[in-house]
């Protein structure tokens, strides 16, 4: 799992000189356990394959609709092995393939994969995913396009319920970019993301329509006319990558250094840096591009501005309301006067009734026809703090002088 330390200053700590955080990343480079059941496609029924159904062959994939094909070096080929350009599998000995662009004029080419994993996600938890892909270029099945948008789509419940243009309306976690155009060796799809808890169910296949996807012909592919791809070894597994820390704050005369530690982790932010320290000095969302062996994806850091300064009042012990313009208000002041998110200012004679109210700092109490005495005085005000706010009371004595 990834491990990280922040440094953060305390409530009570005022930001008068620069301060660092520390965001000092590394990863465990320990394996999860896989939550896939049957990860590399395996033929679970007889041998050899006489079955047309996935879910007939590969227990528990399935497909509610299209015929995915589904490839098995000691078993047998059920369908046609053309269509597979005699690939290889990445792993074991079975993979399935699944059309995935193209327009027939009444509906879009899609095919999706359904799959399951052994038990469900854990809320706010992250998750590694990584699955392997594989372009078809076969000019006399009309299969010649690579792809972006390749995805992994988890949920609580199976997606089984097909539109009528056939392109199954929810986000993946997790796609490809770019499109994935190597022939030669299967390509990682490869993403992490966090959790919300109770996704048990796996959906493979392009959730957007051809208009949102970006397809570009394969090297020699003649009259391409949709995208057809090779699948094998799904794999999610809790986080074994490094990654950013969560979203944090930032104060003025602040920094935060962003450090990875890994050996094998490169780093690319989105400046065009690609130092292992990344120095942030103001607000805003960063995103680098994090590749280690096998994995290469995009994860981002939002900074926020943040007051980190306690808010003072200074508050006087007398005034003189004689119309001399010399101390003729009782008037508050605050070192945070533009960020108070609330005020409240109730004065009280010495038999306890109310006086005066306000709920601005900018209106101060003149003393009014009131006699000469004193006075008590009771402030609320509430501020924003780091993430928070702060709401702190004041209570005292003023004196009123004639």
């Amino acid at each position: 799992m990834t491990d990280f330390m922040i440094l953060r200053p305390s409530l009570e700590m005022t930001m008068k000189t620069t301060t660092i955080f520390i965001l000092s990343i590394f990863s465990s480079l320990l394996m999860g356990q896989g939550l896939v059941e049957n990860l590399s496609l395996e033929n679970t029924g007889p041998c050899p394959i006489f079955a047309t159904d996935i879910e007939d062959i590969a227990t528990p994939w399935t497909a509610d609709f299209g015929t995915p094909d589904y490839f098995h070096v000691s078993c047998g080929f059920p369908g046609d092995a053309s269509s597979t350009n005699n690939a290889i599998p990445f792993d074991g000995d079975g993979f399935a393939g699944i059309a995935m662009y193209g327009d027939t004029g009444t509906a879009y080419v899609r095919e999706y994969l359904h799959g399951k994993l052994k038990f469900p996600l854990t809320a706010g938890q992250f998750y590694r995913v990584t699955f392997y892909v594989k372009p078809v270029n076969n000019s006399v099945a009309g299969w010649g396009y690579a792809i972006n948008n390749i995805g992994m789509h988890l949920s609580n419940e199976p997606l089984d319920t097909i539109p009528l243009d056939k392109v199954l309306p929810y986000k993946p976690q997790v796609y490809a970019v770019d499109p994935v155009v190597a022939e030669s060796y299967w390509s990682a799809v490869c993403g992490v993301f966090e959790a919300k808890g109770g996704e048990e169910y796996i959906t493979i296949g392009n959730f957007k329509d051809d208009a949102g996807t970006d397809a570009v012909p394969l090297l020699g592919a003649t009259g391409p006319q949709g995208a057809y791809y090779l699948i094998d070894y799904v794999e999610v597994v809790p986080n074994d990558l490094p990654q950013l820390p969560k979203d944090t704050i930032i104060c003025t005369d602040q920094r935060i250094d962003v450090t990875f530690d890994q050996p094998d982790v490169t780093v690319e932010w989105n400046d065009g840096f690609t130092g292992k320290n990344f120095v942030i000095t103001s607000p805003g969302t960063y995103s680098a591009t994090i590749s280690s062996p096998g994995c290469t994806y995009v994860d981002t850091l939002v900074v926020a501005p943040a007051n980190c300064v306690e808010c003072k009042l200074y508050i006087p012990n007398a005034f003189t309301p004689n119309g001399d313009h010399i101390n003729d208000l009782f008037e508050i002041k605050a070192s945070c006067a533009e960020e108070l998110v609330e005020y409240h200012l109730m004065i009280y004679d010495r038999w306890g009734q109310k006086v005066y109210e306000s709920y601005s700092i900018n209106q101060p109490w003149n003393g009014g026809e009131f006699l000469e005495g004193v006075y008590v005085y009771n402030v609320e005000y509430t501020y924003p703090l780091y993430r928070q706010t702060q709401t702190l009371s004041r209570r005292g004595t003023i004196t009123l002088i004639k």
